[in-house]
């Protein structure tokens, strides 16, 4: 278990440094409502992304992003509307916000080198949760 909260840190901080370089200002990281948690809060230009990372081994089952399940969609969606309303943020136009998947692939092993990072944006929306973001 240690090796795995190992490896999906270092994959939170490659994802940080990765998109600062793309411009991107990160606003909060493991931005915790209740139950739920945030990755990685980040904003660029008009743009809030609330971003959920998964870090998994190259011999994993299945890519990464397929980890992120309706639960926890539903779980940061609504946390993403909390974390808009706190900071006065919500409805009023000044951020578009959008939901996005950073996915890091290593290999096995407890230092495993990265092989695979990808970044899926808008990879999912509210739809039918009848949350208004």
């Amino acid at each position: 278990m240690a090796e795995a909260k190992e490896r999906g840190n270092r994959g939170e901080a490659l994802a940080c440094q990765r998109l600062e370089q793309a411009g991107w200002k990160i606003l909060e990281r493991n931005w915790r409502r209740g139950h739920s948690e945030i990755d990685i809060i980040a904003c660029r230009e008009e743009t809030i992304a609330f971003i959920e990372v998964k870090t998994r081994s190259q011999n994993a089952y299945a890519p990464p992003a397929q980890a992120v399940t309706a639960g926890q969609r539903r779980r940061i969606i609504l946390a993403a509307a909390a974390y808009l309303q706190e900071r006065g943020l919500y409805n009023t136009g000044a951020y578009q916000p959008r939901f996005d998947v950073i996915e890091v692939v290593t290999l096995p092993g407890k230092d495993g080198r990265v092989v695979d990072y990808r970044h899926l944006e808008n990879a999912y929306d509210a739809g039918g949760l009848h949350v208004f973001i």
